[in-house]
């Protein structure tokens, strides 16, 4: 009796580790794109910020336009603080690849790189 119950245990602890190694192994899907910039950036910030917002309107043109939620930080800084506790952000410009639970999938903080966007964009189907 002590065997069976033990069995039926194991089995179920099995296939619970079964269901949880599924569940990591499962590709994570981007859900959403979020870009925190600065309008009133001035110095070498200035150029940092500039240099992103050229990259953003080159790799989010056409279809993956729907995927970007752009915050501008001087004009809406209600908006961009819980993204900036939550991902605990020390720099802008801030681009953070969401899943739908709003997870960080990946993000780029600073230097934002038009091939890495794009590379990371494919990768996690955006």
């Amino acid at each position: 009796m002590l065997r069976g119950k033990i069995g039926v245990i194991g089995i179920a602890v099995l296939a619970i580790l079964g269901a949880a190694v599924l569940s990591q192994a499962a590709p994570t899907k981007l859900s959403q794109v979020v870009y925190i910039t600065r309008s009133k950036a001035c110095g070498c910030s200035a150029k940092s910020v500039n240099a992103a917002d050229a990259v953003i309107a080159r790799v989010f043109a056409g279809p993956r336009q729907a995927l970007l939620k752009r915050i501008d930080y001087d004009t809406d800084r209600q908006a961009a603080v819980p993204y900036i506790g939550q991902f605990r952000l020390i720099q802008l410009p801030a681009l953070l690849f969401l899943d739908s639970q709003g997870n960080l999938l990946w993000s780029a903080i600073g230097n934002v790189e038009t091939q890495q966007v794009a590379q990371k964009l494919d990768q996690l189907g955006g």
